[in-house]
């Protein structure tokens, strides 16, 4: 079944959907028919948590007419909280990390300008979007939050200051390899291509909730090790 990221009341009784981008992908894309089901879900703090199904009615040019039929519980959500403190890296390759790490079910992504790191800024209506598309696909009950880009300091000090369990992926580390943890909500860092600068890992070192972690024999792209390390956290 389709899913839709519903911004309105997704158990409302008559839905009307005139927003032009999603009448197209409803109409002409998918070319749904009157009669077909779809699931609307929404991150509102009364909604989230449920999948609201819908049945067209009518569907023209301009708008979509739905009737609301159940509202069913959303179970796919991870029952750990993890937050991903991703390096910068090149667009594509962090445009990946973004559909992926809301795939395995990723709560915040929050990007980080270290000094390897390839690229300096986001297209953040572009990388909203592409969370919003991989959300809807993976069947989450909510879109992880992209919080703006912070300098590797900032960053430290943002997980420092959280008081949460942080698990620092470093080249250099041979012994300690990540697996899965029992906290319910924990931050994990990523390096850029290249790794973490010296003065980097000293930091890191330096805080006493950051452990050190490996992720194991092989040398990853930092997109993979986002992924492998953030699946194993959250399902591990």
């Amino acid at each position: 079944m389709h899913r839709f990221y519903f911004t309105g009341q997704p158990d409302k009784e008559i839905t009307i959907i005139k927003d032009r981008a999603m009448v197209h992908q409803m109409r002409d894309v998918l070319r749904l028919k009157k009669s077909d089901k779809i699931a609307f879900f929404s991150d509102k703090s009364e909604y989230v948590g449920y999948d609201y199904i819908v049945e067209i009615k009518g569907i023209e040019t301009g708008s979509v007419t739905f009737m609301f039929r159940e509202r069913i519980e959303n179970t796919r959500e991870p029952s750990r909280k993890l937050v991903l403190y991703q390096s910068l890296i090149k667009k594509d390759n962090f445009e990946w990390v973004l559909a992926k790490a809301t795939e395995i079910g990723v709560s915040e992504i929050i990007p980080v300008l270290s000094a390897r790191s390839e690229k300096k800024t986001l297209n953040q209506e572009r990388c909203d979007a592409i969370l919003k598309e991989a959300a809807e696909q993976s069947g989450r009950a909510l879109i992880p939050k992209l919080q703006n880009v912070l300098f590797f300091e900032k960053a430290v000090e943002h997980a420092r200051v959280s008081s949460v369990k942080t698990y620092f992926a470093s080249t250099a580390e041979k012994e300690n390899m990540i697996r899965g943890v029992g906290e319910r909500v924990v931050n994990l860092f990523i390096g850029p291509e290249g790794g973490w600068e010296e003065r980097e890992e000293f930091a890191a070192h330096r805080n006493q909730n950051f452990e050190i972690v490996s992720l194991g024999r092989l040398t990853f792209r930092a997109e993979t090790a986002a992924i492998t390390a953030s699946y194993m956290l959250l399902w591990g």
